[in-house]
């Protein structure tokens, strides 16, 4: 390459990096709902989902999109559940995955609650979902502080406002912000999918920030851990968090489907 051809280069990522922070500070993030808002489904889409497209599920703005989510991972958001707490319904609710985009009737941004009950919403008009509660004892993992206490960093007084928790999860590490326990342990559950539900019985109230890491082992990786709980995940918790899985039974709040149907694309 040419110093002429060299400098243009530099040159045109020079631009390109001014536009983008030029665009990153015009960004003004929406405000949050008020906590006493009471959002309704504006707007959804749902399209089938294309071979090998990348799973995700997020707030954008002040829509929710999910990608490549079957209704099984829809209804654990909606009613904060493991798979294992949703009873019957058809096979292809565990298999058909869609791309779903929902508006609330909102120009604030909805919190985490409030994002539920959008979904809850999506599923009872476009999938026909009709359901009753019923209470079994099911095998759980008890999250709890560990002997030597819990160690959660708390979010400032202003981030707990935004009333949203963001998170993510990839092989080997697991993230939450503004994230209550309660909503972590659901994180770990709808993207971890353990054998057995993650609870919260820490007591712990208020919001915190989750970083937890370790060393992924090959079937993690790769996708194929059938729901078995990474080992080094037991000791990291204690250790970065001071929390401990225990594993025991509890009475748990299942879902029993007793109808629905495939929706519509649009």
């Amino acid at each position: 390459m040419t110093r002429f051809s060299w400098l243009k280069l530099l040159g045109s990522l020079s631009l390109l990096l001014a536009a983008a922070l030029s665009a990153n500070a015009q960004f003004t993030p929406p405000q949050a709902a008020p906590v006493d808002a009471k959002p309704t489904l504006e707007v959804a889409t749902i399209k089938p989902s294309q071979p090998n497209q990348p799973r995700f599920f997020q707030v954008d703005g002040l829509k929710l999109r999910t990608s490549a989510t079957t209704v099984v991972d829809l209804i654990m958001f909606a009613y904060s559940m493991h798979s294992a707490q949703i009873i019957g319904g058809p096979q292809w609710i565990r298999t058909d995955r869609y791309d779903v985009v929902m508006q609330p009737n909102l120009s604030t941004r909805p919190s985490t609650a409030q994002m539920r009950v959008i979904v809850q919403q999506l599923l009872a008009d476009r999938f026909v979902l009709k359901t009753h509660h019923a209470m079994q004892r099911l095998e759980v993992y008890a999250l709890v502080p560990s002997k030597k206490g819990a160690n959660l960093a708390t979010v400032k007084p202003e981030e707990a406002a935004a009333n949203t928790a963001a998170g993510g999860y990839m092989p080997g590490a697991i993230t939450a912000r503004n994230a209550t326990v309660a909503e972590f342990a659901n994180l770990i559950n709808r993207y971890m999918q353990p054998q057995w539900p993650v609870v919260d019985d820490t007591h712990l109230t208020g919001k915190f920030d989750f970083d937890v890491k370790w060393m992924p082992e090959e079937g993690e990786r790769a996708g194929t851990s059938n729901g078995a709980m990474p080992p080094q995940l037991f000791a990291v918790m204690d250790e970065q968090l001071g929390l401990e899985l225990k594993p025991t039974k509890e009475p748990m709040d299942v879902l029993m489907i007793d109808s629905m149907a495939r929706p519509e694309a649009n």
